[in-house]
């Protein structure tokens, strides 16, 4: 068995993940194994979707040619191979769907968000896939901010007399698209960074530079994906407005809705909203703006009114 730490969970697996921090545990939270997965789901609480079934207690996802994923209880994640599968496809789906899986059975909500660390804190990007999360932690890396995470972040709350909301890493892997490279000044990526076959996306590790603690949120900026905007531009958001666009950024809603955690989605994100000041960040289509988008952003962390 491999020994790993990832989303704040010590992890026994089967499976080599380089993406996920070694670490040392007497006794694991979750467990990974290789065998065999059942085809269906059964019970009156079961959401049935297209090669997608859950429900409070179990997950089960088939991905074509890629591999079955059996998850249950919060503690097991079973991943039965179909023949010809490539190991990185396998880990891919493990690390996004089937983990969010888990997480959601022990109760917690995830944000798609990456993040930096700022004043004894961590600033989050949030967006939908493609707003450009990777690319603006990326380039804040290169101009000395420490990476927070990349892609998801796991909630927690301080206590419940503390209006804190805590933010926990998933794994020490930036995922970036092949163009963004070139924006960001970076040399072109290795082919063996790679995240899967025929996906224009890779991986950039940084093991040697990633803390697991959990940390407080201090500022959340939301990354308009589709924004119509005539220039890059940053506008508060009041408190129902940002309620409202973390509720749209959380990770795998279809999750929270079929394993009946709408309770604690509502009460995770209705907190930070009120606990963080919460920004949307327009860009204007079609255009390299990141360097005004970084501009912007460093402009309104400087400004602690």
């Amino acid at each position: 068995m491999y020994n790993y730490w990832g989303f704040g969970l010590n992890i026994a697996s089967e499976i080599e993940f380089p993406e996920f921090l070694p670490a040392d545990f007497d006794s694991p939270d979750i467990t990974i194994s290789v065998g065999n997965s059942p085809r269906q789901l059964s019970g009156d609480d079961v959401m049935q979707k297209v090669n997608v079934s859950m429900s409070s207690k179990e997950y089960l996802q088939n991905v074509v040619n890629v591999a079955y994923y059996y998850v249950a209880n919060g503690n097991e994640i079973c991943i039965q191979p179909q023949e010809g599968a490539d190991e990185k496809s396998i880990r891919f789906f493990a690390l996004s769907n089937a983990m969010a899986a888990v997480l959601h059975q022990r109760n917690n909500i995830l944000l798609h968000a990456s993040g930096v660390y700022y004043n004894e804190g961590v600033v989050l990007f949030c967006g939908h896939t493609g707003a450009g999360k990777s690319t603006v932690v990326t380039m804040l890396q290169q101009k000395g901010y420490k990476v927070f995470s990349d892609d998801v972040c796991v909630l927690k709350t301080a206590d419940n007399n503390s209006k804190t909301t805590m933010a926990i890493p998933s794994y020490p892997m930036i995922n970036l698209w092949a163009d963004s490279f070139a924006k960001i000044g970076l040399e072109p990526p290795d082919n063996n960074t790679r995240l899967r076959p025929n996906l224009a996306k890779f991986g950039r590790f940084y093991h040697d530079n990633y803390e697991t603690a959990s940390t407080p949120i201090k500022r959340v900026f939301i990354l308009n994906a589709y924004s119509q905007a005539r220039q890059v531009e940053i506008k508060k958001l009041g408190t129902i407005e940002a309620f409202s666009a973390l509720q749209q950024n959380t990770y795998s809603y279809v999750q929270i809705n079929g394993m009946k955690k709408k309770a604690h989605h509502f009460m995770a994100t209705s907190k930070l909203a009120a606990g963080v000041q919460v920004y949307l960040v327009n860009r204007i289509p079609g255009e390299n703006t990141l360097n005004e988008v970084i501009a912007l952003i460093e402009a309104n962390l400087r400004d602690e009114r």
